[in-house]
């Protein structure tokens, strides 16, 4: 976690490369070249342009401010320069002729594509780390003022009488032990949605079973040995996940980035089915396509997370029927797809990438609570 946490702080501040970088979009250096006769200071070739054609060393005063040597080197961990922003617009309004441009031979101009995707991928778990946090935070704060925030009446009428006719003692007691079991229920409340939704559906339970703990998945008169014992282990690991939430996601988060990288060959082999009489093709072709689709999807969620609460329910319907939409532009640019042929293997590579993508992440949440 730490160490991603590192990244992700180099990566941000690469947003100031836009005027820092020594490069422009297409590549060339921004600096004024050196006059005519100037030698290579490294091997002493006559210069031509910004860079030695002998050594590749870059021909500049090595003089720089503070700022220009933190971009340089935020540069040369990441290789990030001015091509990211001609690239990123590219992703999400031409993608189709950004690829295209790319397995053409026009590299130089854009971001390679395995370098961008994993600069996507950490921002994307950056984003989604930073609203579970809040969520955690926001649900620990209510639920402390839900704790506090009781009725002045109540409050004399405890102190005198105590709760329900209770000795005052006894009341005061028992107030403290419910609000011990609020803050230690909290975390589970950033799951609680979906946890009356699987109520509802009869999957999950809460009645306490037979050892007063509380249980998730209920055992049937009919199960067999088997089914109560992994029933009995379910019911385990999801208490232990719900009294310690935060360790649960940083062992999903553990995984999670690596589980990520499987939608790659997925994606990848999926557009191969749909383009398996295309022989000038190759698996090569549908990885690059496979990056760049993927890095447009993780950038595009991890600016959802962060958006304010107020946008953020159009901002995930929008997300949600722009990734397809974004999809086929790729397909029609890329393979050259007719209108309908395009819209047909959009629908077959949207359902298989998105079946599973549902069982990692389902295999991601079992990994989770098969080691904490």
């Amino acid at each position: 976690m730490g160490a991603c946490v590192k990244e992700l702080e180099a990566i941000t501040g690469g947003a100031l490369g836009g005027w820092l970088a020594r490069f422009k979009s297409d590549g060339r250096s921004s600096h004024a070249p050196p006059p005519p006769g100037t030698r290579c200071e490294n091997c002493e070739t006559e210069l031509v342009g910004h860079f030695c054609h002998a050594c590749g060393q870059e021909a500049s005063n090595h003089h720089k401010s503070i700022l220009h040597v933190t971009w340089e080197a935020i540069e040369g961990m990441f290789h990030l320069d001015g091509r990211l922003w001609r690239t990123v617009p590219w992703l999400f309004v031409r993608p189709g002729r950004l690829t295209r441009e790319y397995l053409d031979g026009k590299r130089a101009r854009h971001v390679p594509p395995f370098r961008l995707f994993l600069v996507a991928l950490l921002l994307f778990i950056l984003s989604a780390e930073t609203v579970i946090h809040k969520s955690m935070h926001d649900a620990q704060h209510g639920a402390g003022h839900g704790v506090q925030a009781q009725p002045q009446a109540q409050a004399q009428a405890e102190a005198g009488h105590g709760e329900h006719g209770k000795p005052a003692a006894q009341a005061g007691h028992d107030k403290s032990a419910k609000a011990d079991a609020t803050a230690q229920a909290v975390p589970g409340q950033v799951a609680s949605e979906l946890r009356d939704s699987l109520k509802k559906d009869g999957v999950l339970t809460d009645k306490p079973g037979a050892d007063g703990k509380q249980q998730f998945v209920e055992s049937d008169s009919d199960s067999t040995a088997a089914e109560k014992a992994r029933n009995e282990w379910l019911n385990t690991q999801l208490g232990k996940a719900i009294a310690t939430p935060g360790y649960f996601m940083v062992v999903v988060f553990g995984w999670g980035h690596r589980l990520a990288v499987l939608m790659l060959p997925i994606l990848a082999l999926a557009l191969g089915a749909c383009y398996f009489y295309r022989r000038k093709f190759f698996m090569y072709d549908h990885l690059i396509v496979s990056m760049n689709y993927l890095s447009f999807v993780f950038l595009l969620w991890a600016l959802v997370f962060v958006l304010p609460k107020p946008v953020k329910d159009i901002a995930i319907l929008a997300a949600l029927i722009w990734a397809p939409v974004n999809l086929f532009a790729t397909l029609r640019g890329v393979y050259g797809s007719s209108v309908f042929g395009a819209v047909v293997k959009t629908g077959f590579v949207w359902f298989t990438t998105q079946t599973a993508f549902l069982l990692l992440l389902l295999g991601l949440l079992w990994l989770g609570l098969s080691q904490i």
